[in-house]
C-alpha cells in the first residue's frame, strides 16, 4: 500500500541547444520527412555543455520552488537515470548536495524509459516506510552522448531533459493503482554498455566506450503490447471512476498510434509532446506532465493514467488524481 500522497510541484530542464531533423542531415543520411513518418520527432535537445545533475537540480528546483516546500522539509529523493556523469555518488546525492537538503534518503533506480514510474512508486513506498511528509522524485538523461550518430536508425530517436515532482502526504491517495513488471530481454532488444575497463590482471589496459543498440521493430512490438496490456490493468483497476487522460512514455509517436486505433480511448485522451523532444528515456513522462500542466491540458480533477516501457525490458504504470488547478485558467 502507498502512502497517501499527492503532487504538489512539477518542473523540467531541457538543454538550451535544439537539433532540428534537418540539422541532422549534415552528418547522417536521413531527412526531415524520413524522421517525422517514421517517429513523430521534428526537434531534440542537446547537451552541450550542461550535466544530467545540472538539469535535474534545475527541474527539482522549480518544482520546490511550485510546491512551497523548503528544501529542508524533504525526507526522500529518489532519482532515475542511465546516464549520470557518475557511478557513484549517486543522481539524488547530488541533487542533494545541490540543494543544501542536511539530510534525506537519497537513492537512484535503474529501469531505463519506465524509470519515472518505478521512482515515483518507489517515493511513495518509502515516504509510508520512513514516515516522511515530503518527498521528491527526478529523472534525468543525456542520452545524446550515447548515440552512434552515423546510425540513423537510433540517434535520430533520442533527446535530452529532466523533469521532477514533489510529493507530499495527503489526507486522501491521489497516486493510486501501481503496476511495475519486467519480462526478460532474451533478446538484448535495447542494450548501452558501460566504459569497458581492464587491468593488469586481464591482459592490456584499454578503455572503450560503445553505443546504444536496438533492435526497433522488436522494441516497438513489445512497447504497444504492454502500453496496451498496462492501460487495460489500470482501467479495471479504476472501476466505476474510469481514466480521463494518458500520459504515455514518449518513444515513438507510431506506437502510441497504434494503441489508440487498437483500444476504445481517443486520441484527444493521449498527451503527445515528442515532437519536441524525441525520446528523453526516463525523463519523457515527467517532462510531458509538466508541459500538459503548463499547457493548460490538465486540471484539478482529472484521472490520469501514466505508462512506460523500456530496456530490461521494463514496464509500469500508475494512476494520478490531478490536483494542481489548470495552470491557464489561474494565471
Amino acid at each position: 500500500m502507498l502512502a497517501p500522497v499527492s503532487i504538489t510541484g512539477i518542473g523540467k530542464c531541457v538543454p538550451e541547444k535544439v537539433v532540428t531533423n534537418d540539422a541532422l542531415t549534415a552528418f547522417v543520411e536521413t531527412s526531415d520527412e524520413w524522421i517525422r513518418k517514421r517517429t513523430g520527432i521534428q526537434a531534440r535537445h542537446v547537451v552541450v555543455n550542461e550535466t544530467a545533475i545540472d538539469l535535474a537540480t534545475q527541474a527539482v528546483r522549480d518544482a520546490l520552488a511550485m510546491s512551497g516546500e523548503a528544501p529542508e522539509s524533504v525526507g526522500v529523493i529518489v532519482a532515475c537515470t542511465i546516464t549520470a556523469e557518475e557511478l557513484t555518488p549517486s543522481l539524488a546525492g547530488r541533487v542533494q548536495k545541490a540543494l543544501g537538503i542536511p539530510r534525506c534518503a537519497a537513492m537512484d533506480v535503474s529501469a531505463g524509459c519506465t524509470g519515472f514510474v518505478y521512482a515515483l512508486v518507489t517515493a511513495a513506498s518509502l515516504m509510508d516506510t520512513l514516515q516522511q511528509d515530503v518527498a521528491i522524485v527526478v529523472a534525468s538523461e543525456i542520452m545524446t552522448k550515447y548515440c552512434d550518430w552515423t546510425d540513423r536508425a537510433t540517434c535520430v530517436l533520442f533527446g535530452d531533459g529532466a523533469g521532477a515532482v514533489v510529493l507530499k502526504r495527503s489526507d486522501v491517495a491521489h497516486l493510486l493503482h501501481p503496476i511495475l513488471s519486467a519480462t526478460p530481454d532474451s533478446d538484448d532488444v535495447i542494450v548501452v554498455k558501460k566504459e569497458a575497463r581492464s587491468t593488469p590482471f586481464t591482459g592490456e589496459v584499454t578503455s572503450t566506450r560503445e553505443s546504444i543498440r536496438m533492435k526497433g521493430a522488436d522494441v516497438f512490438t513489445y512497447a504497444v503490447a504492454v502500453l496496451e496490456t498496462t492501460l487495460n490493468q489500470l482501467s479495471v483497476q479504476c472501476g466505476d471512476k474510469p481514466i480521463d487522460k494518458i500520459i504515455p512514455h514518449q518513444a515513438n509517436e507510431k506506437i502510441i498510434d497504434f494503441v489508440i486505433r487498437t483500444m476504445k480511448f481517443g486520441r484527444e485522451q493521449f498527451f503527445v509532446n515528442i515532437a519536441n523532444y524525441a525520446n528523453t528515456s526516463s525523463a519523457s513522462i515527467p517532462i510531458a506532465l509538466c508541459d500538459a500542466w503548463e499547457s493548460g491540458w490538465l486540471s484539478a480533477g482529472d484521472r490520469i493514467a501514466i505508462v512506460g516501457f523500456g530496456s530490461g525490458l521494463t514496464s509500469g504504470g500508475a494512476v494520478i488524481d490531478w490536483t494542481l488547478p489548470n495552470k491557464k485558467e489561474n494565471h
